[in-house]
C-alpha cells in the first residue's frame, strides 16, 4: 500500500512540476509576443533560436543566483525543470542538491528516483554491444 501511495504522490508531483514548467514557458512565449523586440524582420529560424536563447538565459540566471545562494529553492527548482524538459540527465545533480538541502520535501526524492530509473532504462539501449576479438 505504501508503494502505491508513493507512486501516486510521485505522479502528482511530476504533474505539478510539469504544469509549472508549461506555465512558465507560456509566460515566456507571451512576453516575447508583447515585447518590443518582436518588430525585427528576421527569418523563421529566429523563432527557434530565440527560444533556445531564452532557455540559455534562464539557465544562466538560475546559475548566477545559485552562485550567490547555493540553497535557493526557487533557482534549484527552476533549473531542474529546464533540465527535465531539455536534458533529464543534467537534472540529476540539481535534483540531488534539492534532496540534500530539503529532505522534508519528498517530491524531490521521488522525481530524482524517476529520472534515475529512466536514465538507467535508456542506457543499455544507447550503448552499442561490445564485440570481443576485433
Amino acid at each position: 500500500m505504501s508503494k502505491k501511495k508513493n507512486k501516486t504522490l510521485v505522479r502528482i508531483v511530476t504533474l505539478i512540476i510539469g504544469l509549472g514548467f508549461a506555465g512558465s514557458s507560456l509566460a515566456i512565449a507571451l512576453s516575447s509576443v508583447f515585447s518590443n523586440n518582436n518588430y525585427s524582420t528576421s527569418s523563421e529560424n529566429a523563432g527557434e533560436t530565440s527560444l533556445e536563447e531564452q532557455i540559455q538565459l534562464q539557465v544562466r540566471g538560475y546559475e548566477t543566483v545559485l552562485a550567490r545562494e547555493p540553497k535557493n529553492v526557487a533557482a534549484l527548482e527552476g533549473l531542474a525543470q529546464i533540465y527535465l524538459q531539455t536534458d533529464p540527465q543534467k537534472a540529476i545533480p540539481t535534483l540531488e542538491k534539492l534532496v540534500e538541502y530539503y529532505p522534508e520535501q519528498q517530491q524531490y526524492a521521488g522525481i530524482l528516483e524517476i529520472v534515475k530509473q529512466q536514465e538507467a532504462s535508456q542506457s543499455p539501449e544507447t550503448e552499442p554491444p561490445q564485440q570481443e576479438g576485433q
